[in-house]
């Protein structure tokens, strides 16, 4: 009997220690928070008196913060660079409208990658990769999205968003509505491994902010422009502290990576150190950004030296939290692990800048390692000192031609490689069998004749100005499978304005309509602190305007006026097409 007992004794131990052993660490939670054209100095703890973000400078302390962090100099390419670990040329986005922010859908994603290895993912704001099927977030590995696809968003109180693949009217302030969705978003999945990605808008323009911010920082002097930006920036910040909270809340945070940086430099000319440009240079304030990276099981707060930037959060991440596996395409950003917890000393590398895919001549391209940046362009290379020189005001390429023609040579290997397989995207890949609706905004489309875009800036414009017979829009389309569809028109056009006839063709088939309802476009109510420059935001309705079919392959679908009834046919916004 005391035989027996012993036996199973041991037996039980055996068993529960081998039950122990088998089971790993719980994978940390991941959240990862985005400003959209916040500069470097647009945080109080790098020496900007006149803004007071509280929950960032802590957030600072907290944290490993890199002294020289870069991404892009626009939006979409930084936001493609960090989701895939990849230099964004190589994702196929370029520059930030009309089709050049469209990702391959190639492309795998960090989320992908996370959902994959049992996280549960959602991204709450602004995507700026493409806003096609295969583009979508829930098909680019987000379990839930609700934001807006494009890169700038017409106006931020009561807006209309995406959730997944419906719109949904959301309520109040846009900053404070996604922080709202992604603090759901946790509270719902806190009991297993979560990616949280909060790519804000702000302080991107238009420049619209809750009173209560533009007003403080008005009392303090500040003109409409700068009180306004430091207003959405401290909106931005308390709602940061929101997300903190509830970390601490649901006992969460010692086990959750949180990241926080912004996507370019600032957009506007403000404090940034002593730092040469802003949003869309690659010069130092151009492309250099805050970035902390706090985990308080793991990570010991303090600063680092090492140069480091967007294409690294990726692979970084992947290692820190234990996960093996890598896209088919290979990242190349570099593992940022043992700099973060071993705190190793800072190895020299090289960054290269890039504007977008445009000839030499109408941009400037830079490459900086831990010494030095080059900035190349078609009227000079010039080479700076940035130790001595931070706000790159001697060239010294004279004084220093070794490392000019060492810089050089990498940049040229670099941008050669780059530009000889860039693939674009403008392309609109639609009709597959699962997709219900094709939305196509004028935005994307080629205007002819007369009729205009309602601003410069292509993103949330609509068409105008429908003037003359034979005047149209075309959307060039790749179509996934033959099909037949129902058309709607979202449009705006007053009771004495109506009547105009139009044709909407494909190249297999055609049918003229009508606008024949009359539904009055308002502008919406003036929230702006800074007069725009960017097309207003109005009301639009939709209405039914006929079928039509589409074959695979290379498809054009033209909207042309055909008989115009009044002074002016109307206003244009979108068509969209919806699978019988």
């Amino acid at each position: 009997m005391k035989l027996f007992l012993a036996f199973t004794i041991l037996i039980f131990v055996f068993s529960y220690t081998n039950s122990f052993s088998a089971q790993k660490p719980d994978k940390p939670n991941i959240v990862l928070i985005l400003a959209d054209d916040m500069g470097w100095g647009d945080v109080r703890s790098n020496g900007n008196m006149k803004i007071e973000t509280p929950v960032l400078d802590r957030l600072a302390e907290n944290s490993l913060s890199f002294d020289r962090f870069y991404v892009c100099p626009l939006c979409a390419p930084t936001r493609a660079e960090m989701l895939t670990g990849r230099y964004f040329l190589r994702t196929g986005v370029s520059s930030v409208s009309q089709g050049y922010e469209n990702m391959d859908p190639r492309e795998t994603t960090i989320a992908q990658i996370l959902k994959q290895n049992g996280y549960t993912t959602g991204c709450f704001g602004k995507w700026h990769n493409g806003a096609w099927f295969q583009q979508h977030p829930n098909r680019k590995g987000f379990d839930e999205y609700i934001g807006f696809m494009v890169g700038h968003l017409g106006y931020y109180f009561d807006a209309i968003y995406q959730h997944n693949d419906e719109d949904v009217k959301s309520d109040g302030y846009a900053t404070d509505y996604f922080t709202s969705q992604a603090l759901d978003f946790i509270e719902k999945n806190s009991g297993k491994p979560f990616f949280c990605y909060v790519p804000y808008n702000v302080p991107h323009s238009p420049f619209q902010v809750p009173a209560k911010y533009f007003e403080k920082y008005k009392a303090k002097g500040l003109d409409d422009e700068l009180a306004c930006i430091h207003g959405m920036v401290e909106n931005m910040d308390d709602n940061i502290g929101l997300i903190l909270s509830k970390l601490d809340e649901l006992k969460i945070s010692d086990n959750t990576i949180v990241i926080f940086l912004s996507d370019n430099g600032p957009n506007t000319y403000r404090y940034n150190g002593v730092m040469k440009g802003k949003k869309g240079s690659v010069d130092e304030g151009g492309v250099r950004v805050p970035f902390y990276i706090s985990w308080p099981e793991k990570i010991k707060p303090g600063v680092t030296e090492q140069l480091a930037q967007d294409i690294d959060i990726m692979p970084t991440l992947l290692s820190l939290c234990s996960i093996s596996d890598r896209p088919e395409l290979p990242m190349d950003g570099k593992n940022l692990t043992t700099v973060i917890l071993k705190n190793a000393n800072p190895h020299d590398r090289i960054i290269f800048s890039r504007q977008g895919f445009y000839p030499l001549s109408r941009c400037a391209d830079a490459v900086r390692n831990n010494n030095f940046r080059l900035v190349v362009s078609l009227q000079d290379t010039l080479l700076f000192d940035m130790i001595a020189d931070p706000a790159q005001k001697q060239d010294i390429s004279e004084n220093q031609p070794e490392i000019k023609k060492e810089l050089l040579s990498a940049y040229l290997k670099w941008e050669n490689e780059m530009v000889s397989n860039y693939q674009v995207q403008t392309t609109i890949k639609a009709g597959f069998p699962e997709e219900k609706s094709i939305t196509l905004p004028v935005q994307d489309a080629v205007l002819s004749g007369k009729v205009k875009f309602s601003s410069v800036h292509p993103n949330q414009s609509h068409t105008e100005n429908w003037v003359e017979n034979g005047d149209s829009i075309t959307w060039k389309l790749d179509i996934q499978q033959t099909g037949k569809y129902k058309v709607e028109l979202r449009y705006g056009c007053p009771a004495d304005k109506l009547g105009s006839q139009f044709k909407l063709s494909s190249n297999a088939d055609s049918f003229d309509f009508a606008i024949d309802k009359a539904f009055n476009s308002e502008i919406l109510p003036n929230r702006d602190y800074v007069p725009r420059s960017e097309s207003v935001e109005r009301t639009w309705d939709w209405m039914p305007i006929g079928t039509i079919s589409v074959k695979k392959g290379e498809e054009k679908l033209s909207l042309k006026l055909i008989d115009k009834k009044a002074s002016e046919a109307g206003l244009i916004k979108a068509i969209r097409l919806i699978k019988f």
